[in-house]
C-alpha cells in the first residue's frame, strides 16, 4: 500500500499562511510603518519565535522511532515549508528596521538556516538518486573489505619477489592511497577517473621483471585493476553521503546559534527595551 504524500498539502497550507500573514501586515501597514515594537510586529514575532522551536523538534521528531505524532515524511515536508515561512514573518516583524546588532544577527542567522535547509532539501532529494546510480548489491563495508582481500592478495603475489616487482607493486598500493583530508577533498573536489592501463602499459611493466615472474606480475596487474574499479565505486559512493554529512555540518550549528540569539533577543526586548554593542 503506497503512504500518501505530505507535499501538495502543506504546499497549500504555506499559501494559506503566507496570503494571511501578507494581508494581516498590509493592513496594519496603511495607519502606521509596522516595526518589531508594533502590535503586529511583536504578533509576528512571538508567532516567528513559535515557528523556530517548532523547526527545531524536527532534529528530535526524527529521530524518535516510537511516536505516532506525525509521519516522518509529514514533519520534513512542514519543516521545508515553515521555514520559508518564518523567514517571510519575521521579515514582516523587522519592518524593515534592525535596532541592534543583536536582532541584525539573529535575522542573519534566520536567513542562513533557512537557506542552508533549502540547500538540503535539494540535497536529500537529488543525492539519493546520483547513489542509486553508483551503488550495487554490496554496502561501502562490503566494498572496503573486498578491497582490502585484494589488496592483500597483491601482497602476497609480490612477497619475495624481484626489486622490480616489489617497485611496482609498491607503486600501485600508492596510487590508491587516500591522502591527508581525503573525506573532505572528495566533498569538494570532482572524482577523475584515472585511464587505465593499457596492453602497450602491461608490456612495459613486464619488461621490468625476470621473466620467471612476469606470470605472477600479469596476475597482480588484473588484480589491481578489479581493486581500482571497486575503489572507485567506494569513492563515489562515500562522495554522496559525505555531502549530505557536510551539509549538516553547516545547518546544525546555525540553529543552535540561531535558538541562542532568538533567546537573547527576546530578553533584550522584554528585559531592557533595546540593547546595543
Amino acid at each position: 500500500m503506497a503512504v500518501p504524500r505530505s507535499g501538495p498539502l502543506w504546499r497549500k497550507i504555506f499559501a494559506i499562511l503566507l496570503f494571511a500573514v501578507a494581508a494581516a501586515y498590509a493592513y496594519y501597514a496603511r495607519d502606521e510603518f509596522p516595526h518589531g515594537g508594533t502590535k503586529i510586529g511583536l504578533t509576528l514575532g512571538i508567532a516567528g519565535l513559535l515557528i523556530i522551536l517548532l523547526l527545531a523538534y524536527f532534529g528530535i521528531r526524527k529521530r524518535s522511532y516510537r511516536s505516532t505524532f506525525g509521519t516522518l515524511e509529514q514533519w520534513l515536508q512542514s519543516h521545508i515549508y515553515l521555514g520559508i515561512l518564518v523567514f517571510v514573518v519575521l521579515l514582516l516583524h523587522t519592518g524593515g528596521r534592525f535596532n541592534d546588532q543583536i536582532a541584525v544577527t539573529t535575522f542573519i542567522l534566520v536567513g542562513a538556516v533557512v537557506f542552508s535547509g533549502i540547500l538540503g532539501a535539494i540535497l536529500y532529494v537529488t543525492v539519493p538518486r546520483l547513489l542509486t546510480e553508483v551503488e550495487s548489491n554490496l554496502t561501502i563495508d562490503e566494498i572496503s573489505d573486498n578491497a582490502n582481500q585484494l589488496a592483500k592478495s597483491m601482497a602476497r603475489t609480490a612477497s619475495g619477489k624481484s626489486a622490480p616487482f616489489q617497485r611496482i607493486f609498491s607503486e600501485l598500493m600508492y596510487e590508491s592511497k587516500p591522502g591527508w583530508l581525503a573525506g573532505w577533498r572528495i566533498v569538494f573536489y570532482s572524482i577523475r577517473k584515472k585511464k587505465s592501463t593499457t596492453p602497450a602499459d602491461w608490456a612495459n611493466l613486464l619488461r621490468l621483471v625476470p621473466k620467471e615472474e612476469q606470470d605472477e606480475l600479469r596476475q597482480m596487474l588484473v588484480v589491481s585493476r578489479q581493486r581500482k574499479e571497486l575503489l572507485l565505486r567506494l569513492m563515489y559512493q562515500q562522495r554522496y553521503k559525505n555531502i549530505l554529512e557536510a551539509w549538516l555540518y553547516v545547518h546544525v550549528p546555525f540553529t543552535i546559534a540561531l535558538l541562542v540569539f532568538s533567546a537573547l533577543h527576546v530578553a533584550a526586548v522584554f528585559y531592557y527595551g533595546s540593547v546595543r554593542w
